[in-house]
């Protein structure tokens, strides 16, 4: 049977997002809520009060069930969390603990696949096959979709581009790692460099936008100060621009993709790093793969709820031997 509804979920390191949406990607209902830090249980309680709080008063029959975004490292194959750097759920069954309470079937991914299928399905990269979505948030996600499928790899753990080595000596990753795109571009990097300009003479502008303390520096002040014109904010945007542009050659060069989407709080707030990004590309990438649009986000916050919710859409499809 032909479902109406399918649930998205969008769990990241700084928010919660759940919506009730329909197969053209109409988002019917949406609810929010802050990540809760006080351990896994949390989290996925607040997940089954969302998803319990958006599908009040629709027919479970006109559900197709639930795909769910993860800011981790997900055995597709296994359905389980294998690693994760700012929440924590490693090795916690959340696929089975939110089955156990609501009725519906539950496929979780990675949160930069469920964004990447959200911009292929209904946003920018729409009728495109070989295309990058990066994703700059709290941590950097990514996917790569060639000949328009979502690349897993063996067990379904490929697609992990903040954590390609761009630095072998640059700064901890939150991960364990040194020197990884999260590094630079996560958006605790972007706040440590904003808290580090504050503290001189010459970051009056970040700092006042803290309201005087270096110390209460956010990535969302850097990214008004810059906005605003200030230059010591700004250079730290090019800065990150630089190293995205950096890792994007060799994807650039190994993928020969026909698009770069970039999404994520950071990703849709910063064009100039966004545009940087795309010079370096224009400049070092190999002849004949130059051409590579480097654009944002269409779907904007919704991407990775849309996306979830167009894999559990596909999953109760091929369950029911339907074609999309």
């Amino acid at each position: 049977m032909r479902t109406t509804y399918a649930v998205g979920v969008d769990v990241g390191g700084t928010r919660i997002a759940v919506g009730l949406v329909e197969r053209k990607g109409r988002l019917v209902k949406e609810a929010k809520v802050l990540t809760p830090r006080n351990g896994p249980f949390a989290v996925v309680d607040a997940v089954i009060e969302l998803v319990a709080e958006t599908i009040s008063g629709t027919h479970p029959s006109e559900i197709a069930g639930i795909g769910m975004g993860l800011p981790a490292q997900i055995d597709f194959m296994k359905q389980s969390v294998e690693f994760c750097t700012n929440l924590p759920l490693a090795g916690v069954d959340v696929r089975s603990l939110i089955m156990s309470r609501i009725r519906q079937d539950v496929t979780i991914d990675n949160d930069g696949h469920c964004a990447g299928i959200g911009e292929a399905r209904f946003g920018a990269a729409k009728g495109i096959r070989d295309f990058v979505m990066i994703t700059l948030g709290t941590g950097v996600g990514g996917a790569l979709f060639l000949d328009g499928e979502p690349y897993r790899g063996s067990r379904g753990l490929g697609g992990e581009i903040g954590h390609m080595v761009v630095r072998l000596d640059g700064p901890p990753c939150p991960c364990g790692g040194f020197g990884h795109i999260e590094s630079y571009l996560g958006r605790p990097a972007i706040a440590g460099r904003g808290r580090e300009a504050a503290r001189a003479f010459s970051g009056q502008a970040i700092r006042d936008r803290a309201k005087g303390d270096a110390d209460a520096v956010t990535a969302e002040h850097v990214l008004q100060a810059a906005l605003a014109g200030d230059e010591i904010a700004r250079d730290i945007l090019l800065e990150a621009g630089d190293i995205l542009g950096e890792a994007l050659v060799g994807i650039v060069n190994l993928l020969n993709p026909r698009l770069i989407v970039v999404g994520g709080g950071i990703g849709e707030s910063a064009d100039m790093l966004v545009t940087r990004s795309a010079e370096v590309i224009a400049e070092k990438a190999l002849a004949g793969r130059r051409d590579v649009k480097v654009v944002q986000a269409q779907l904007g916050n919704d991407a990775g709820v849309l996306g979830a919710a167009a894999l559990a859409f596909d999953e109760h499809d091929s369950r029911e031997g339907l074609h999309r």
